[in-house]
């Protein structure tokens, strides 16, 4: 019984997060693009602004494919928001992370401890 206890509440911890962090990657992009156009008005399109949010997150010193445009604002959003960037690498890494988790518990819980 206390197996099957903390399965469960292991498994939805970890949906939690994975709901939480793809949340988050959606929210603090759309706020660093509207950050963008506010500095910027020619970053009133969508792809730009969403190349120049990902360079900045991606935090790539060669940035060396993208355009100076998006060099500029990447380099601003580094500046002027580290830790929403921050925050949205995190949560880059755990929507990376936690269905694989999940997948394990499921298999683990489903083969090995039989709560399933």
């Amino acid at each position: 019984m206390e197996t099957a206890l903390v399965f469960w509440i292991l498994l939805g911890v970890i949906a939690f997060a994975f709901a939480l962090a793809v949340q988050m990657r959606v929210v603090i992009a759309l706020v660093l693009r509207r950050a963008l156009k506010a500095w910027k008005p020619e970053f009133d399109d969508r792809v730009l602004a969403n190349d120049a949010v990902i360079a900045a997150a991606g935090q790539s010193q060669s940035q060396s494919g993208a355009e100076p445009v998006q060099q500029s604002a990447a380099a601003h959003l580094i500046e002027t928001y580290p830790n929403p960037l921050r925050h949205l690498r995190l949560a880059r890494r755990v929507s990376l992370v936690a269905p694989v988790m999940l997948i394990v518990l499921l298999a683990l819980g489903r083969f090995r401890l039989g709560v399933i």
